[in-house]
């Protein structure tokens, strides 16, 4: 910017943005306050200076103001961290608290009005900074941002020593990130802040879910859009989650010694924590976000929540949804059934329809059956339950691919091994009417697996497997045609089998004995001279 002549005999105009005159005693000298120079770090310095110097320089907060919108970043941000100490002095000092009262001739608390509006502009400048094409400006303002966070809570308490936080200015830097084109930013706020700091993260789960019920009824579809993509990557990368009041020991604002706040208390984190994601799960979601929330929600969000009897209804109606969003709603589901002792109707009659073709292909087919494993493992089961889901896995292992008939004959090995009274499907010597006229008993497409008619069956599908094409599919099957004395096998070791992994296992596999092949090689394709060898190419001309 091009530096202004003045003359010094003249005062310089003034702004509407300029300290009011009232009472000499409050307001700057005018008379004494330059004309705006021009931005470099040597002038910044000296209009900071200044305004610490004496309320007469006060009109030097405008001039800073002014240099924010500088095309220069490194210009804005110098005048940015000048304004940033300039208001934090003010702040400690009290020159920014709420006056009492707003009496017309007071000069101090006209002069206090000015000083605060004068800051409220700073603040909405930081703010529109956040989303600056320019990343170190961005940063910038953040770090400012969250540092004047800390100063008005700690200097604009209502009543002094007792707790207070900035929740307004919070509230709008979080909303701003939110909103943003992409969570950049917003990533970097939960890596140093909310994963750090406790008080930071409970404010984070607080506002996110209000903000999220704003969004459901303000935003158009496309602000909806990306404030649930934002806010969903900020609470995927918060980890650093609390399980004990002992954990909560680092806070952004210092808190008084008396008086527990919520933020330290582990029943309040949880409940912020539920209150943000049950508002996320009624915002717009994505298939795949739909799904790995799914997936995730186990692990990471059920044993932080105060009450997860709340995901009852969604885990419901994602379970009786059907296909791959069924199989990823089972393990969440079942956790709340066993740790709080919530019933599903009809669970197993569910899990039994979920046993189709379509689960043999589908990528979640490994987590399927470690958590079929989970459910079918109580020897309290009745045999019929148990014979349906033995029957019913040996069916669909006959147009199951190989990757996954290497699952099911283990996995009804140890179905088998850990209910006894199923063992009669293998050998079954006395014969009915249906089975004189080759007729399975077993009701393929009965929806209840305790009318399936599975246990007057028997275990013909995992015989002709033995003549299966693939020799390690065939080997394997004949483990039910042998005594059942080896123990269970470990699922593990067939989980992640799929072609690429088998054909592997093939290329590698050490050969111990050579294969017989021809010692003399031909010389041609037929053989000539010899009495009848042209019998069996009767009807063929070669050329």
């Amino acid at each position: 910017m091009p530096s202004v002549e003045v003359d010094k005999k003249k005062r310089p105009r003034t702004t509407k943005d300029s300290v009011p005159k009232k009472k000499r005693i409050t307001e700057p000298q005018s008379s004494k306050i330059s004309a705006l120079p021009e931005p470099t770090p040597e002038s910044i310095i000296e209009l900071e200076q200044q305004i610490s110097s004496s309320t007469e320089y006060y009109n030097n907060l405008v001039y800073l103001n002014e240099y924010l919108d500088s095309e220069d970043s490194q210009v804005a941000l110098l005048a940015a961290t000048a304004l940033f100490r300039s208001f934090a002095r003010m702040l400690a000092a009290g020159l920014l608290s709420k006056p009492k009262s707003q009496s017309a001739g007071n000069a101090q608390e006209t002069l206090t009005l000015w000083l605060r509006d004068r800051y409220q502009h700073f603040k909405r400048k930081l703010v529109s900074l956040l989303n600056s094409e320019n990343a170190e400006s961005a940063l910038t303002s953040l770090t400012i941002l969250v540092r004047l966070m800390k100063e008005e809570s700690i200097h604009l308490a209502p009543t002094k020593g007792e707790y207070y936080f900035a929740k307004a200015l919070f509230k709008r830097i979080l909303h701003a990130l939110l909103i943003q084109s992409d969570d950049e930013l917003l990533l970097e706020f939960v890596e140093k802040y909310a994963n750090k700091y406790d008080d930071l993260r409970y404010y984070f789960f607080h506002f996110s879910g209000l903000l999220a019920n704003d969004a459901m009824a303000d935003q158009s579809e496309s602000h909806k859009t990306a404030f649930t993509t934002n806010l969903l990557s900020a609470l995927y990368s918060i980890d650093n989650l609390p399980t004990e009041d002992a954990h909560l020991n680092e806070f952004w604002v210092e808190l008084p010694e008396k008086n527990k706040q919520p933020v330290a208390k582990l029943s309040a984190q949880k409940a912020a924590f539920q209150d943000s994601w049950l508002a996320v799960l009624r915002l717009p979601l994505t298939g795949d976000q739909y799904k790995y929330i799914l997936q995730i929600m186990h692990r990471k969000i059920v044993p932080h929540m105060n009450k997860p009897q709340t995901l009852m209804d969604f885990l419901t109606d994602s379970y009786d949804a059907g296909g791959a969003t069924s199989l990823l709603a089972l393990n969440a589901l079942f956790s709340l059934m066993q740790m709080y002792n919530l019933d599903y109707p009809n669970f197993y009659t569910k899990l039994y329809a979920l046993l189709d073709r379509n689960v043999m292909h589908v990528k979640y087919r490994s987590r399927f059956f470690r958590l079929l494993d989970l459910f079918l493992s109580s020897t309290h089961l009745p045999a019929l339950l148990v014979a349906s889901f033995i029957k019913r896995l040996s069916r669909l292992a006959i147009s199951a691919p190989p990757s996954a008939i290497v699952i099911i004959i283990p996995f009804v090995y140890n179905l088998l091994k850990r209910h006894n009274t199923c063992n009669v499907l293998l050998q079954r010597v006395d014969t009915t009417d249906a089975e004189e006229d080759h007729r399975d008993p077993f009701v393929a497409d009965e929806t209840d697996p305790m009318k399936s008619g599975a246990l007057d069956s028997s275990l013909w599908e995992l015989a002709t497997l033995q003549s299966h094409y693939h020799p390690n599919v065939a080997m394997l099957a004949k483990i039910i045609s042998e005594p059942f004395h080896k123990p269970s096998y470990n699922i593990e070791d067939f989980m992640d089998h799929s072609y690429n992994t088998m054909l592997d296992a093939e290329f590698t596999k050490t050969i111990r004995n050579q294969p017989v092949i021809e010692y003399e090689l031909p010389r041609t394709l037929f053989e000539s001279g010899h009495e009848g060898d042209q019998a069996y190419l009767e009807g063929w001309d070669l050329c």
